[in-house]
């Protein structure tokens, strides 16, 4: 094992690995000699994990979990191995911390120096929330700013992205694009406010050039964290989480999620961006209160999509709560229960169902069935209600039948992601993978699942030499056929 980096290490404060969301201030690259069970000859190819790498500076925490400089895992996976490597995105706002060891102004964390410090200045961009592998580049997305380029396998920072000037003004690109598996290409969004409030929709062709699709003009700016993708359309589920007084927040005097609210009043607005321009249709619907969302198809006259839907009686102050509390309470943020939502585009009716009544988050299925009809979806599911993720979770939305690994031992698991089997075309037929934190070993676990059956446990464990911090969201890419992995650490 080597640290590359000793300037990623901070004082006796940094935190031991006890608790998922502590901090990992060292960076890896070493091959994980500890291998439990037989990965599977088809498994080869890297699995990206991303989320917040450092909650605390220099002793001083981070008021939110969303606030944490970007930490990217990059686990090149093959019958020979497994090579882990960790690099933290070299943002601005990384460096300038580094420098200051004081935490940047964020989402909830405030600058030290009081209003003044914090008086009209924007959260940093941490880089933190999810990746997109693209035409092999590797982008670091955080939605209130550009994406960051990275290399892939060494996992440099090349610095943010602006796709050759297309992404303007703010810049944002949502931490959460869709690939369309049959043409290639990559759809996002990113919320502005100038002139007016309003959602910028974009195409990312295979060539990586970014173009312009549709405005979709809101009447209040809100928190619009994900989107869904059909053959045709962009799908926007706009909830009414809103910003209500944003003044205290541009005067420093109060953090920015300070000025969000739930407003249910405002009820819920969905939206069809029609992929190949066109009008774009409106569907007003019972407020709903959601950040995630599985898949979106079409299926005749309707719109079907696919989110996790959390309880709103406790608002979002109640919700957020948990998440300025990650050290001691998170798990309730976390409970949300499986959803579908049938918007009829004929008769504009808007039916709900709830598929699944346990507590879950991070919804995922096979990609390569993304915008179309879709039978299963992997959950990071809490075995007990406000509990900490602790269970991955598949779904047969066919027989209605549920398999479910369930850590047990303190233990929490992250989004698990599909790793399709290069020999089976059918749909579900690979693995589930995932970061297991181990709280009485205070390191961390790579756990291969059959995506089928997660109940039968792991068919394969790495268990990696130190923690990593919860992670967000990631990817997985397929190695080329007859690559092999990395197996000698680099320094």
């Amino acid at each position: 094992m080597t640290v590359a980096d000793a300037t990623a290490r901070t004082s006796p404060s940094a935190s031991t690995g006890e608790s998922p969301w502590d901090s990992q201030h060292q960076e890896f690259d070493y091959v994980v000699r500890d291998v439990d069970g037989h990965i599977p000859e088809g498994l080869r190819g890297s699995l990206y994990r991303i989320g917040p790498g450092r909650l605390e500076i220099d002793g001083h925490p981070m008021s939110h979990i969303f606030d944490g400089d970007g930490m990217v895992s990059r686990l090149n996976i093959g019958p020979e191995g497994v090579h882990y490597r960790n690099r933290y995105v070299r943002t601005k706002s990384y460096a300038k911390t580094s420098a200051t060891r004081q935490p940047p102004k964020g989402f909830s964390t405030q600058r030290i120096g009081g209003a003044l410090a914090n008086a009209l200045r924007f959260p940093e961009n941490v880089a933190n929330t999810s990746v997109l592998l693209h035409e092999d580049v590797l982008y670091s997305l955080w939605e209130g700013g550009r994406p960051h380029r990275m290399d892939p396998e060494t996992l440099r920072t090349d610095g943010p992205e602006s796709f050759g000037g297309a992404l303007k003004r703010l810049g944002a690109f949502s931490a959460h694009p869709k690939t369309d598996p049959a043409t290639g290409e990559v759809f996002n969004f990113g919320l502005d406010f100038f002139p007016r409030p309003m959602i910028r929709c974009y195409r990312l062709d295979s060539g990586g050039r970014l173009h312009g699709i549709a405005t979709v003009p809101i009447p209040k700016l809100g928190f619009v964290h994900d989107f869904a993708l059909t053959e045709r359309h962009m799908v926007f589920v706009l909830g009414p989480l809103v910003v209500r007084n944003p003044v205290p927040v541009a005067l420093g005097l109060r953090p920015f999620d300070d000025a969000l609210s739930y407003q249910p009043d405002l009820g819920t607005t969905i939206v069809l961006v029609p992929r190949d321009g066109g009008p774009q249709q409106t569907f007003e619907h019972d407020p709903l209160f959601h950040f995630h969302v599985t898949n979106a198809f079409e299926a005749g006259a309707e719109t079907v999509v696919e989110l996790v839907a959390h309880d709103a009686s406790r608002g979002w102050t109640g919700w957020n709560s948990h998440l300025r509390d990650f050290r001691n309470s998170p798990g309730p943020a976390f409970g949300g229960t499986l959803t579908r939502i049938a918007v009829n585009r004929t008769t504009r009716t808007v039916q709900t169902s709830v598929l699944n009544d346990r507590g879950c988050e991070f919804p995922q299925l096979d990609q390569r069935l993304a915008t179309t009809e879709h039978r299963f979806s992997y959950l990071a599911e809490a075995s007990t209600p406000g509990g900490d993720p602790d269970s991955v979770t598949t779904i047969d939305h066919r027989t209605g039948s549920t398999s479910r690994y369930i850590t047990g031992g303190g233990n929490s698991v992250c989004e698990p992601l599909f790793a399709p089997d290069p020999d089976a075309d059918a749909e579900g037929r690979g693995w589930l993978l995932s970061l297991e934190h181990q709280a009485a070993r205070r390191t961390s676990t790579l756990i291969i699942l059959r995506a089928e059956r997660p109940g039968d446990g792991p068919v394969a464990t790495a268990q990696l030499e130190h923690h990593v911090p919860m992670t967000f969201h990631g990817t997985f890419a397929s190695a080329p056929a007859g690559s092999s992995v990395r197996t000698q650490a680099t320094s």
